[in-house]
């Protein structure tokens, strides 16, 4: 009887004297109750998603740019897709012009029989003289125009071109490099000029030509 009511006045005073006066009075420290559960009720999901979901914030004025186009000034967050588009063009301007192939620099028959005889060395996989055929059958030098017949043609120095680089022919993987830089019959493709001209550079490591020192720099 004593120490139940050592117990409840311990427990209502509060204080460390009042527990220790309780453990006095008993003689010995009972063991510990075990701590009595709480049964908590459960919170709708609503209320769980909209408490992890983070705090609503005032729309600004002035949004931030996105991290690509911090620090760049006038440049309007919304236009990012049309500004890395306006940087690629201006850089592609600031890029020097790609100088033609050397078949384009060529002359171009005056007369039917020169026309002939470019097409006979084409029919020879000679590619240079198909380029110059093609070139005169879109230019009418010879007085005779014909499309069908200089894109064939073109499809011949290519394929031909295709065929020689294939077979370690530095002057071949060259020119096709050369065409793609200045898209001269083919589809302007720096990513193609690149990997040709780094193909034409190492086959110039086993066989030197004169093409090897008319290369550009990687």
């Amino acid at each position: 009887m004593a120490l139940r009511v050592a117990t409840w006045l311990a427990i209502a005073v509060g204080s460390t004297g009042g527990a220790m006066a309780a453990l006095v009075s008993s003689g010995s420290v009972p063991a510990a109750a075990p701590a009595p559960s709480v049964s908590l009720p459960l919170r709708p999901l609503s209320a769980i998603a909209a408490s992890a979901a983070p705090p609503a914030e005032a729309p600004s004025a002035s949004p931030a740019a996105p991290a690509s186009a911090q620090g760049l000034p006038g440049v309007a967050p919304e236009n990012e897709a049309s500004t890395v588009a306006a940087t690629s063009a201006a850089s592609a301007s600031a890029r020097p012009a790609a100088a033609p192939p050397a078949a384009d620099l060529l002359p171009l028959p005056p007369t039917k029989e020169k026309l002939l005889r470019l097409e006979m060395h084409c029919d020879q996989r000679k590619a240079e003289d198909c380029i110059v055929a093609a070139r005169s059958y879109e230019n009418g030098s010879t007085g005779l125009t014909d499309p069908e017949k200089a894109s064939k043609y073109r499809r011949i120095a290519l394929t031909a071109w295709i065929s020689q680089c294939d077979h370690n022919s530095q002057v071949a993987c060259a020119t096709l490099a050369t065409m793609y830089r200045a898209g001269s019959g083919v589809p302007q493709s720096d990513r193609n000029a690149d990997a040709l001209f780094a193909r034409a550079r190492e086959l110039c490591r086993f066989n030197d030509a004169p093409v090897c020192h008319e290369l550009p720099n990687p």
